[in-house]
């Protein structure tokens, strides 16, 4: 296996893109970049593609739904200036000299909010948290949910109604 270097020794602690800060995911750095890199999942290495909602801080979704509709709730808010949201890798790598992992997150391409076909996935969104509702984790929507029985979604043939 190759060496490749820590975070430490790659990035300037506390760099960041476009001035939001770093406390809210305690990463290392939030750094542009013109690709992201590969996926990976080795021992000592984690790199998750997904994407970052920047408005003041940095936070991760492995999914674009639930970031845009992140962004747009926060914007919504009387404490938030603006957002953007975009491409990103989380990076996860374990620094053998301080003994912890560093996180970093890699930021790609424009922004991807406030754009005319922005509606169709916060209807997903939305659909999903319909489906899961007491799930904190981001599930696909499948479209085949009509009842809640016990507290479990029941899922049909037919089609439940769109948003």
């Amino acid at each position: 296996m190759a060496f490749r270097k820590t975070s430490c020794k790659t990035y300037e602690e506390g760099a960041t893109s476009f001035g939001n800060t770093l406390e809210a995911g305690r990463y290392f750095a939030a750094i542009d970049c013109l690709e992201l890199p590969r996926q990976s999942n080795r021992e000592d290495r984690i790199i998750t593609h997904g994407y970052a909602v920047g408005f003041g801080q940095w936070f991760f979704f492995d999914a674009l739904e639930p970031a845009l509709a992140f962004g747009r709730a926060a914007r919504m808010s009387t404490d938030c200036r603006g957002y953007g949201v975009y491409r990103a890798a989380h990076e996860t790598v374990f620094c053998d000299e301080h003994q912890a992992d560093e996180r970093v997150l890699h930021l790609t391409g424009v922004s991807l909010d406030r754009k005319p076909d922005e509606v169709e996935p916060l209807k997903r969104f939305v659909q999903a948290v319909k489906e899961n509702p007491w799930s904190a984790h981001w599930h696909e929507p499948t479209g085949y949910i009509t009842d809640y029985g016990s507290g479990r979604p029941i899922k049909t043939r037919r089609r439940s109604l769109p948003l």
